[in-house]
């Protein structure tokens, strides 16, 4: 009976060191995603029920493909790619200018509807000045995304699409932390057994455990160098701005190799040493703030971070008001520069020469 017990004994020990090492080499993709199959489609969702943990760990996390539900009162639909807005295919079926998108939640447009987002907007207002050539734009901005993962995703998963332009939309928490970090399960822990744990979401129907998304402090996502005694150590390398610079760096790099143009949008205004890489760089940089107190001088509104601009006076997330507004500066600055015309040009059919 002691050799039984003993016997019995090592065995469980053999399966809880294996399932602590199948736990520490899960791969993350899929794994412990806060929002599969949680909302049912048309339901209502939060942040945190449609992003899943990326299996790159420069991206972190990303949008869950196929949704459709309502976030925030607006319908969100995401494209097998997981990105949000109408599918579009790698290959061009049709003369189009393909723009793709890199931000957060501004460009990713946070509490309003699809069709109102800044980037639609603006390839609606663009398409109907560009005879015989459509714009499409893929949308690859999620929310709390920082810069140095908006370019990993460009590298990733937008190069793809062969852009001819990428607008990148700069906003004062890019060089900090994004919404959520991939927490992984502590392998060393003695606190709790994996086994048991294994053995419980068997027994009650659920997923098996592995590393998942958890949000971070809000002072510690955007003030992340003040504080990076709380930001696990893989992650260290995404903010501050060196990575910035970095990743600024890695983007013009792509421009080059693959042929498209740059533009960096800000809303309302980029600030300190950015503003110089930014020109360091030779990106047209695109600001709001001029025409958006225009706007609101003229409805005779004194704050532009208050309604109608916005969503709420508690949430600065620009409104559909604030989108159309946001478009009509960047297609207006992509005409005035000429690139929306050069863009436009070359993506034209090519008309056969007369016969002799």
């Amino acid at each position: 009976m002691a050799l039984a017990a003993v016997s019995a004994l090592l065995g469980l020990a053999v399966l809880e060191v294996a399932f602590r090492a199948r736990a520490g080499l899960a791969a993350p993709a899929g794994l412990g995603a806060v929002g599969p199959g949680r909302v049912a489609p048309g339901g209502r969702a939060r942040l945190g029920d449609v992003v899943r943990p990326s299996a790159n760990p420069r991206i972190v996390y990303e949008l869950i493909p196929g949704l459709d539900v309502e976030l925030l009162g607006a319908r969100l639909r995401t494209t097998p790619d997981g990105f949000r807005g109408e599918t579009v295919t790698p290959a061009r079926t049709r003369p189009a200018v393909r723009v793709v998108g890199l931000g957060d939640s501004v460009m990713f447009g946070w509490g309003v509807r699809e069709e109102d987002s800044y980037l639609a907007r603006m390839a609606a207002m663009l398409e109907a000045s560009s005879p015989g050539v459509a714009w499409e734009v893929v949308n690859t901005a999620v929310p709390g995304y920082n810069t140095v993962m908006e370019v990993e995703t460009l590298e990733a998963k937008g190069l793809r699409f062969d852009p001819d332009l990428v607008v990148v939309n700069f906003v004062g928490n890019d060089l900090g932390l994004p919404n959520f970090i991939e927490e992984r399960p502590e392998v060393l822990s003695l606190r709790r057994s994996f086994l048991l744990d294994f053995v419980r979401g068997r027994l009650r129907g659920e997923p098996d455990a592995g590393p998942r998304l958890v949000g971070v402090p809000a002072e510690v996502r955007r003030f992340g160098e003040a504080h990076l005694d709380r930001v696990p150590a893989r992650y260290r390398g995404l903010l501050g701005p060196e990575a910035w610079r970095a990743a600024m760096d890695r983007l013009r790099a792509l421009s080059r190799t693959h042929g498209f143009e740059v533009v960096v949008l800000a809303h309302p205004a980029v600030f300190g040493f950015t503003r110089d890489a930014i020109h360091e760089l030779g990106f047209p940089l695109v600001e709001t703030g001029q025409r958006v107190r225009a706007w609101a001088l003229g409805q005779g509104i004194e704050d532009i971070q208050k309604p109608p601009l916005t969503l709420t006076a508690a949430d600065p997330h620009p409104s559909a008001v604030g989108h159309e507004i946001i478009a009509q500066v960047l297609a207006d600055s992509l005409r005035a520069s000429g690139m929306a015309e050069r863009l436009a040009a070359r993506r034209l059919p090519s008309t056969p020469a007369p016969a002799p």
